[in-house]
């Protein structure tokens, strides 16, 4: 099937010979990066439950559009001491974080990509936006270069649902990489990737999962994505699709205490 090759070819990174409509050079997104210090009880914490863990967030994303952790998974599961400390990832908290915007490029420039946008930094380079920054350096990853770990970083962005019959390829979006990562279409988790562990990879085909999701062909639907990096010594992250996203301008977000 399509959609199997497709998903293939992204897990591989990239689309071997499958024909695809050309869109723009590159899709420019703006995100927020939260610095955090290691103090942070979420950050580098007991290894004993290291590794991927689905099912620490609710399915469908919350009212103020942000990830719900679900309820009793307070403790060490997945690393995430209590509801709290959780809710602290993704909102602005003075004395707790440090919000910084971040953009970056998807790029479809190589000709093999076609019209797979990618944006990768990966090992030996690694995922570091705010070194220097923030609460500024807090270790060295493993070539010994000093970086900025503990940190998360959230991107809020829409897409067109475009027409089957307008397309020859398959609207898929894929992650590779580590902390945790959390996608929602549409209001909806598509992505599971919770928990402090090693590269690792997810990807959503919207064809097959349209129904699901509640897609129409040619409305406009949100993405939103949620990254954290809590672990020493490695940071990487890639980002392939077909979506062609569109940036929605991040805005300062209210803690949840006074």
């Amino acid at each position: 099937m399509r959609s199997k090759t497709l998903i293939a070819a992204l897990a591989g990174g990239m689309l071997a010979g499958m024909p695809v409509t050309a869109g723009a050079d590159e899709i420019l997104l703006t995100g927020v990066v939260r610095d955090f210090l290691v103090s942070h009880p979420d950050m580098q914490t007991d290894q004993k439950d290291f590794g991927v863990r689905t099912g620490l967030v609710e399915d469908t994303i919350g009212s103020d559009g942000k990830p719900v952790l679900v309820e009793g998974h307070d403790g060490f599961r997945g690393m995430i001491t209590s509801q709290a400390s959780f809710d602290q990832w993704y909102r602005d908290v003075p004395g707790v974080n440090i919000s910084i915007p971040y953009s970056i490029t998807l790029d479809n420039g190589q000709e093999a990509a076609g019209g797979l946008y990618t944006f990768a930094v990966e090992k030996p380079n690694y995922f570091f936006p705010i070194d220097g920054m923030g609460w500024g350096d807090t270790a060295t990853d493993k070539y010994g270069h000093s970086r900025n770990f503990y940190f998360t970083y959230e991107i809020n962005t829409e897409f067109t649902y475009i027409p089957q019959d307008e397309r020859d390829y398959d609207m898929v979006f894929s992650f590779t990489g580590d902390d945790d990562v959390w996608v929602y279409i549409n209001g909806q988790l598509v992505v599971d990737l919770g928990g402090v562990h090693g590269q690792t990879h997810g990807s959503v085909n919207l064809d097959d999962e349209a129904a699901a999701l509640g897609l129409t062909e040619g409305e406009n639907y949100t993405l939103d994505f949620f990254f954290a990096e809590r672990h020493t010594t490695e940071s990487n992250f890639r980002i392939e699709t077909t979506l062609r996203l569109e940036e929605i301008p991040p805005t300062s977000v209210s803690p949840l205490y006074d």
